[in-house]
């Protein structure tokens, strides 16, 4: 895979973001419109990574600082021709080694990483770590969401992924959903 992740550092590289989330959960899901760009995409303390196949965006995820050792990580989207090859895995990677770089507290320094996960994605997620927080369902847009975390630690061998013999290469899409 030549994929790579990039940290969203400018008005444009946004901009691609949300194109790619729109041709997800807008065109493909029927996510409302008006629901998938919020304040919080320009908030200070978020940050968006890329997916980059060459020049060409093909993937965005983005993380919410909640409070101190505590992040939301959300609106995970590959475009449809893009998945089955790790590059929802790669983002998640990414946005969790930049959940322990800004927010992590103590020492050693852990974070907290919760997520919205669209039921159909909940596996892909399993996979990388994360658990259901509740087992609590609920509609977000119209799709049925379950809360899942995964508490990080860094310069834990746990705290990171590494690539796994039979890691799940189907992306979902959305972890967030419009929330």
């Amino acid at each position: 895979m030549s994929v790579r992740t990039s940290l969203v550092t400018t008005r444009a590289q946004l901009e691609e973001a949300w194109a790619v989330r729109f041709a997800v959960f807008v065109d493909e899901q029927r996510v409302p419109a008006e629901l998938e760009v919020d304040d919080l995409d320009e908030a200070p303390t978020t940050s968006h990574e890329l997916a980059l196949d060459g020049d060409a965006v093909v993937g965005t995820g983005r993380l919410l600082l909640d409070a101190p050792g505590h992040v939301h990580l959300g609106r995970l989207a590959v475009l449809r021709e893009h998945r089955g090859r790790g590059v929802g895995a790669l983002l998640v990677r990414a946005l969790e080694d930049l959940a322990l770089e800004r927010h992590a507290v103590g020492a050693p320094g852990a974070v907290e990483v919760v997520l919205s996960a669209q039921e159909a994605a909940m596996g892909f997620y399993r996979a990388l770590g994360y658990a259901p927080v509740s087992g609590e369902r609920y509609l977000d847009a119209g799709i049925w969401h379950q809360d899942m975390a995964r508490t990080l630690t860094a310069g834990s061998p746990s705290g990171r992924h590494a690539e796994r013999p039979g890691s799940p290469s189907a992306e979902a899409g959305d972890v967030g959903g419009p929330t």
